[in-house]
């Protein structure tokens, strides 16, 4: 058994960073933290300097709560690679954050917590972030 995290370093994930060390300590399983990045953003070989630095402190700090992680940064869409990557890595389950956008910004960018839960035969736990007063 694995878990993959599809994180990005912003509020709404962190949430889900700390769910996902929780559950992988709790099932003592593997977690994959995977950040998607643009082809445009950046070389997956040389990462731009602040996604190397928000993926590093989310192992650092998986690591020093005991939990056994690994680190991938990838190239592409989002929902798409998230779902492709745990097929890779033959993840059993997904963790995503949910943004804090209004539902008139998720139809019209879309969204890649309801990408994968859409696409991905895999559980799916979706994390909410705080909800922002409009």
């Amino acid at each position: 058994m694995t878990v993959l995290l599809a994180y990005d370093g912003r509020p709404n994930t962190e949430k889900a960073l700390d769910y996902a060390i929780r559950y992988s300590i709790n099932y003592s399983v593997p977690l994959y933290i995977l950040t998607v990045v643009s082809k445009d953003q950046m070389d997956p070989e040389d990462p731009d300097e602040s996604v190397r630095e928000y993926m590093e402190a989310a192992q650092r700090k998986a690591a020093s709560e005991g939990a056994t992680v690994h680190t991938i940064i990838e190239v592409g869409r989002p929902g798409e690679t998230v779902v492709e990557v745990s097929e890779l890595y033959k993840c059993d389950t997904i963790i995503v954050g949910r943004s804090n956008r209004s539902s008139l910004d998720r139809l019209f960018l879309g969204s890649v917590s309801n990408y994968v839960v859409k696409n991905s035969d895999l559980t799916v736990i979706v994390v909410s972030g705080e909800r922002s007063e409009e």
